[in-house]
């Protein structure tokens, strides 16, 4: 479904955005093409004039008791590092991607609790490998001022 009106929508947070036109409405939001690309804006950050136009009122009672479930099953899993198999394959993927970032940042504040991943060993190596390569030019270096310091003496 595409609607052919272009307008400008303004979330509760003051983005805007201008001559937007609505590709199509989702269960969680609406998407959005403006010149500079496609946007999905969620009904939770437009005002509520603008979530009743498009049929996305409050949550109902019944829905309540479930949303309170999926949050105590989200905090439990963030608590012991479990991702979820639910949800889709951006939700999945900004979960890893956002552990990566927790761990790297406590690899920087040096609070790292287990073991040096795969990018930690690469850097590693690499720095082993310059210290070497560095040791053996120095060693190169020595071995010819010792050779030119002998013939010209």
């Amino acid at each position: 479904m595409s609607l052919a009106v272009a307008e400008d929508f303004k979330t509760v947070t003051g983005k805007v955005y201008k001559d937007a036109t609505i590709t199509h409405v989702e269960a969680d939001g609406i998407v959005l093409r403006t010149k500079t690309g496609i946007s999905k804006v969620y009904f939770v950050e437009l005002p509520k004039e603008v979530q009743q136009r498009f049929q996305h009122g409050p949550a109902t009672a019944t829905a309540k008791p479930v949303a309170q479930g999926i949050d105590k099953r989200e905090s439990a899993n963030q608590a012991t590092g479990v991702i979820p198999d639910t949800g889709t394959f951006a939700d999945k993927f900004a979960q890893r991607v956002e552990k990566k970032l927790d761990e790297r940042e406590a690899i920087l504040q040096g609070k790292r609790t287990s073991s040096p991943g795969p990018a930690e060993k690469s850097i590693l190596r690499e720095f082993a490998f310059h210290k070497a390569f560095l040791a053996g030019t120095a060693v190169v270096a020595c071995v010819l001022f010792a050779i030119v310091w002998r013939r010209f003496k």
